[in-house]
C-alpha cells in the first residue's frame, strides 16, 4: 500500500520500480506498471507543471493590468510584491510541514493571487488619489488605511471564514486547502498593511501636504 505523498514523488517512484523489475527479470521481459497510482501520478505531475506555467502567465498578466490600472510602471510592478510574498511563504510552510502537492493544494496559489490582488488594488488606488491631492506620503498612507483599510480587513475576514469551514472536513486535502488558503489571505492582508506602506514610503519622495 502506497501512502498519500507529494505528487512530484510518484514519477521517480514508478521509475525506481520499473528499474528494479528490469534488474530482476532481465531484458527478456518488458514490465509496464499500471493501476490507479501510476495514472494519478502522471495526472498530478501534468497538472502541477501546467499550474506552474499558469502562475507565471497570471503573474505577467496581472502585473500588466496593475500597471495600466494604476497608470504607473513602477507602482504597478512594486504592487505585486505584497501579493507574491504571501504565496511564496505559504508554499514554503507547506513544504516544511510535509503537506503534499495534490489536486487541491496546487490551487491555493492561483486562487490566492486572484483574491489578494483585490486588496492591493484598493490600497494603491486610494494611495495614488491622496498623493494626487497633494498629501505627503505618510499622510496619504494614513488616510488610505483609514478608508480602504477597513474594507480590506472586513473582506479578508469574510474570505478566511469561508475557507476555514473546509477545516471541518474529514478529508486532509480539504483541511489543508482551507488552512493554507486562509493563511495566505491573512498574510496578504498583513503585507498590504505593513509591506505596501513601507514600499511606498521608500519609493516616494517627501512632499509637504498641500491639501486643506
Amino acid at each position: 500500500t502506497l501512502p498519500w505523498i507529494n505528487a512530484l514523488l510518484y514519477a521517480p517512484l514508478m521509475d525506481t520500480l520499473e528499474q528494479r523489475f528490469h534488474d530482476t527479470l532481465g531484458e527478456d521481459y518488458t514490465v509496464t506498471i499500471t493501476g490507479l497510482i501510476p495514472l494519478l501520478g502522471s495526472t498530478l505531475n501534468s497538472v502541477i507543471h501546467s499550474a506552474a506555467e499558469a502562475y507565471v502567465i497570471a503573474l505577467v498578466v496581472i502585473s500588466l493590468i496593475m500597471i495600466i490600472l494604476l497608470g504607473n510602471l513602477k507602482l504597478g510592478l512594486i504592487s505585486m510584491f505584497p501579493n507574491i510574498l504571501p504565496i511564496a511563504m505559504v508554499i514554503a510552510l507547506m513544504q516544511l510541514n510535509g503537506v503534499p502537492f495534490d489536486m487541491f493544494t496546487i490551487l491555493i496559489g492561483s486562487i490566492a493571487i486572484g483574491l489578494c490582488v483585490d486588496d492591493t488594488v484598493h490600497f494603491m488606488h486610494h494611495f495614488g488619489r491622496f498623493r494626487e491631492r497633494g498629501y505627503a506620503t505618510k499622510e496619504a498612507i494614513g488616510r488610505t488605511l483609514h478608508t480602504a483599510g477597513r474594507a480590506m480587513l472586513v473582506t479578508s475576514i469574510v474570505l478566511c471564514s469561508g475557507f476555514m469551514v473546509l477545516t471541518l472536513s474529514q478529508l486532509n486535502n480539504f483541511t489543508h486547502f482551507g488552512i493554507y488558503s486562509s493563511l495566505c489571505i491573512l498574510l496578504a492582508l498583513l503585507a498590504d498593511f505593513l509591506l505596501a506602506p513601507a514600499l511606498m514610503t521608500l519609493l516616494n519622495p517627501v512632499r509637504q501636504s498641500g491639501a486643506p
